[in-house]
This record gives C-alpha cells, structure tokens and sequence, in this order.
C-alpha cells in the first residue's frame, strides 16, 4: 500500500550533487490524491473563468481563470488570443479545449477544427478508455459555429460548453454523501437473525402467540381483495362525510375490523400512493371499525396499511 504524505530523510547524493531522498513521490501521486477530493473541471468562481468570448475577425479570446483536469491544476492569468482558420465553402464547427498532455507535462488551450458540411458537427474530445491508459485528456469549453464565406465571428456563434458535465463541467467536491449500503445490509441481516432466534423461541408458548397477534393487530391493516365497496349518495351520507367530502369525491367506502371506537383518531399509511388507486387521505372510526374512502370501487384489490397511530380526538392518547 502506498500512503503518504511523510517527512522524506536525505539517504545520499547522486553524481551532481543533488540529495536522494527515501520517499521521494512523483506528481502522479499527488495528483491521484487531489482526484479523489474534486472532478475534472473549470472553477466555478468568477463565472467568467476560463469563458471564450469574441476578440476581433476570426479571432476569440479566452478569459483568465483555473481548471482541474484528472487532479492536475492549469491556470490561466492573462487573456488568450486564440485564432480560428478562415471560413470556407461550406459550415464548420471548431471546438476549443483544455488539453492536458502527460507525455509534455502541461495544461493548454488549443481550438480542435471541425469538418465543413452542410451539416457540421464538433470535433470529438480526446480522453483515455477505461483502464487503458494515454497522454492526452480533453475538455471542451466552447464550440465556435464558421460560417461559410464569414469573415468574423459573433458571440451568438458561440456556445459555452463550461456547464457541460460530460464535456467540461464545474469542480466540485466528490465527496457528497456516505455510502451506508454495506453497512445497512449488514444491520439488516443481523437484526433478521436476532428476531429469528427470538421467534423461535417464542413460536412454541402462549406469550409468542400473544404477541405475534397482538403485533399483526397493532402494526398492520388489511383490507381483502374481496372486500365489499358502497357507494354513498346524499341522502346516505353522514353529516360527518359531507362535512368531509361535501361533493362527495371520494364517494365508495368499506368498513374493517378495527379495535376502536367514534372517538378515536387513527392515522394510516398505505403500502401504495393514496393517488395510485384513488384512496382518500382520510378515514373515519366507527364501533369496532375504521371506515375507508376512495374515488371508485376497488373491489378486487387487497390493500395494506401501516398503522402510525391511535389516539382519542381530543389529543389524549
């Protein structure tokens, strides 16, 4: 493993004179470290960093400003003239670049010219394939539009690729979040385990029985896929319901056994959307039994719902 980054100690002198040192580190190290913090990139502050504006003719200019390109730093201090070949017969499109060479151990702008066509498209940008490595990766941060014949470029022939994640983009921190999948699971799995261990224990007595009732009945709500739907009208509708629904949108219902009574509140979470199948966010009790709404007949679909609470309407648990 490597690791750093650590005092180096002087353990020598080469032939001109120059210390060797015993952890001496190349600028891919560094590089490899600064990857893993920030993506490739112009910085985002000022807006203008690094933006190819028109200069005069066929020339653009490229304001000052810093990017980030596979960890290695470019910076720009001065306006760059860059010049954009003359127009010919036929459309065209230039691209202009940040390049990073390896091989010549620099960061610099340079405009990729394009195909005249009746139909030009940008030249491609240069990176690596996966895992195979190369010299040579490119962001692209403006594309010029040559028209035929033209003798100059305008700002509207210009587009800004800055913002473009997959050519350009803006550095920003890679480090966003936590990835606790791994660990989740794990938790998961032992939580399973231990609640299995626990059932069986309990499976064989009364208490368990108890309590696996008392667990179904407390946390869970089922309404069959046979469950009979009524439609309520005017004249069979409760004040309450009209008060509730006065047009009676939601105008089917079905009573499930529910311990409860007309005083209590029972808030219900549905193992579906209410909007999915036109189940009302309300609900009423009744004398052992919580009555449900929807917009249609649901007949024919079994529904589960999690019970978040009961409590008496007045607040009083």
């Amino acid at each position: 493993m490597r690791s750093g980054f650590f005092n180096s100690d002087i353990i020598g002198y080469n032939d001109n004179e120059m210390p060797i040192f015993d952890r001496a580190e190349d600028a891919e190290f560094f590089a490899k470290f600064f990857k893993s913090f920030f993506t490739n990139g112009v910085y985002p502050n000022p807006s203008t960093n690094l933006q190819v504006v028109i200069q005069e003719g066929m020339n653009v200019k490229v304001l000052p400003g810093l990017c980030l390109i596979e960890g290695y730093f470019g910076w720009e201090d001065t306006e760059r003239v860059l010049a954009i070949q003359a127009s010919e017969n036929l459309d065209r499109i230039d691209r202009v670049v940040l390049r990073l060479n390896l091989a010549d151990r620099v960061i610099d702008l340079y405009v990729k010219k394009g195909v005249a066509a009746t139909n030009p498209i940008a030249p491609d940008i240069t990176r690596p394939l996966p895992d195979q490595g190369g010299d040579i990766f490119e962001l692209g941060v403006a594309d010029i539009f040559v028209a035929k014949n033209s003798i100059s470029i305008t700002q509207q022939r210009i587009t800004d690729l800055r913002l473009n994640k997959n050519l350009c983009g803006i550095v920003t921190q890679t480090v966003t979040g936590v990835d606790t999948t791994t660990l989740f699971t794990q938790l998961q799995s032992q939580i399973t385990e231990n609640m299995s261990l626990i059932q069986s224990a309990l499976d064989e007595t009364l208490a368990g029985d108890i309590l696996s009732k008392l667990t179904k009945d407390m946390n869970t709500l089922v309404v069959p896929s046979n469950a009979v739907w009524t439609q309520l009208t005017t004249s069979t509708a409760s004040t309450e319901e009209l008060e509730n629904d006065p047009s009676l949108t939601n105008s089917w219902y079905t009573d499930v056994l529910f311990a409860c009574d007309g005083t209590d509140y029972i808030e219900l979470q549905p193992n579906v959307p209410t909007g999915e199948l036109g189940l009302a966010f309300y609900n009423r009790s009744l004398a052992n039994a919580v009555r449900l709404y929807a917009g249609a007949n649901l007949t024919g679909n079994e529904l589960k719902f999690m019970i978040v609470s009961k409590r008496k309407r007045n607040g009083v648990a």
